[in-house]
Parts: C-alpha cells; sequence; structure tokens
C-alpha cells in the first residue's frame, strides 16, 4: 500500500460483526449476497467455509483475512460441522487530500490494496485487536467509534507491514534464484561478485548477504559446488585428463582443483575417477 493512498484513506465504520455457530444455525449455513453495499475486513478465527466472489471462489480457514468490495456478489457457504466463524468491520472510505488549502475528496469502491481478496495472516495476531472493536462496538461506550477506528487502522498497518515484507521477500528470493541460474550458466567463465551483482540489479554486499541468508552458503561456495559437482561428472562419464576437466569447469589452476577437490571429497581427482 503506497504512503499516499495511507495519507488520503478516510473510513467510517459502519458496523462491526461477529459470525458464529449461532448466526450460521440462523442462516442454513449460507451467507448470500446479490451486490453488496458495503467495504468488509474480516478476520477468521474458527472453521472453515468457502467464499465466491462473482464466481471466483477461495477457501477460508483459520488465520485467514479476507475482504469484499461494494457491487459484487457474495456466497459464503460452510459445513455445520466445522463452520467457519469470523469477525468482519463493515466500512466505507473516502480518499482525501488538501490542495490550495481546500480539503478535496472521493468516494472509493476499490478494495483496499494490503492484500488479495483472502490473504493467509500467519504469525501477526489480529484477532484480539478484532474481537476488541468488536465488543467496544456492542458496548456503544464513550468515543467507541474513535476507539474503534484505531483498532481497524492498527489492522489495515499491520496487514500492510506484513504484505509489504512478503513481496520484498518474493523479490529479494527471485533475484538470489536469477543469480544462482547464472552461475549455473557460466560457472565455465570467470564469475566474481560484481559480476553477478551487475547482473541481478543489487548492490555486491546485499546480495553476498542475502544469497547466504537464502541459500546457507557464500556466493562463492556456491560457485565452487557447481564447478565440483560437474568435474565429478566429467571424471566418471569421460576419460578427459583431469587438467582439461578443471579448465572445462572454470578452474583456471589445476593444482588448485586438485586441493579444492581432495578437501571436498577426501581424494584426488584421479583417486575419484579409480574409485
Amino acid at each position: 500500500m503506497s504512503d499516499e493512498f495511507l495519507t488520503s484513506f478516510t473510513p467510517r465504520i459502519i458496523d462491526v460483526v461477529e459470525r458464529d455457530p449461532a448466526f450460521w444455525e440462523d442462516f442454513n449455513y449460507l451467507l448470500l449476497r446479490d451486490k453488496t453495499k458495503l467495504h468488509t475486513l474480516s478476520y477468521v478465527y474458527h472453521g472453515a467455509g468457502t467464499l465466491e466472489i462473482d464466481g471466483e471462489k477461495y477457501q477460508l480457514q483459520a488465520g485467514h483475512l479476507f475482504q469484499v468490495r461494494p457491487g459484487v456478489n457474495m456466497r459464503i457457504t460452510t459445513d455445520p460441522k466445522f463452520p467457519v466463524c469470523f469477525i468482519s468491520f463493515h466500512f466505507l472510505y473516502r480518499l482525501v487530500r488538501w490542495e490550495n488549502g481546500e480539503m478535496l475528496s472521493v468516494d472509493s469502491i476499490a478494495k483496499l490494496p494490503i492484500c488479495g481478496d483472502v490473504f493467509p495472516i500467519g504469525q501477526v495476531n489480529i484477532e484480539e485487536s478484532f474481537r476488541k472493536a468488536f465488543h467496544l462496538w456492542q458496548s456503544k461506550s464513550k468515543n467507541y467509534e474513535w476507539l474503534v477506528k484505531l483498532e481497524f487502522l492498527n489492522n489495515v498497518q499491520a496487514v500492510n507491514e506484513l504484505a509489504s515484507r512478503e513481496l520484498e521477500q518474493s523479490s529479494t528470493a527471485s533475484m538470489i534464484e536469477k543469480a544462482s541460474a547464472y552461475i549455473r550458466t557460466n560457472y565455465q567463465e570467470n564469475i566474481t561478485r560484481e559480476i553477478i551483482a551487475e547482473y541481478v540489479s543489487l548492490s555486491p554486499g546485499y546480495l553476498s548477504i542475502t544469497f547466504k541468508k537464502h541459500t546457507g552458503v557464500s556466493l562463492i561456495e556456491y560457485v565452487t559446488k557447481i564447478r565440483l559437482d560437474r568435474a565429478k561428472f566429467l571424471l566418471k562419464s569421460t576419460k578427459l585428463p583431469v587438467k582439461q576437466i578443471a579448465d572445462d569447469c572454470g578452474f583456471t589452476d589445476s593444482f588448485y582443483f586438485s586441493r579444492i577437490f581432495s578437501r571436498d571429497t577426501g581424494m584426488n581427482p584421479r583417486d575419484y575417477r579409480n574409485a
């Protein structure tokens, strides 16, 4: 979610509701809306069910967050033996900005850009906050609307931070795989940290840190491993001289190759070939 959206996001909470087993008994385990009127942000704390939005189906289970925007056909079904239970904020929102000292705003029916229609929360525990908001709404105590809005905004921020971290991790993982693929393809060439970093558009230092974090080995160790694995294959499957195999696998010094090979396998290349 962009800073611009967060700055202009101005919600109005309409209701906070809980859909528990008693609710599903009354509704025969089917919740149907031909055209939704409000935004809904919900946290599933128990059970399982199926959410259908304009014909697209999603599985719901405990730990999932889901949202529904206005103007869609929504259907939720669940099993009487394991009914899906959740707490929902029902709300409207406007995007507000200031221009030349005047406030400009517009209604929005777009879903919140914090996650998809259904989003696994994982380790982020927001059930307590959703439940607190529900009890505050039911209590109608002093400033309850303001306090509920604070809980809502805190939840939006928590999910936004989680989604941002996952996006960053996904992007980084993609870069690490791109670097690994480059090494696997070009192991015969002179490969340096700087060459790989330029290829994946990361700084050399950041690439080194994240590569080891994601793979468990350093860049140099990974390059050496790929070259040694190829050398083992050639030693067993061909009669090429050891020096040529070293050259073909990216080792410019055959004596260095023999030393590294022996350290890895406990045997020199010739003994490995005859083993």
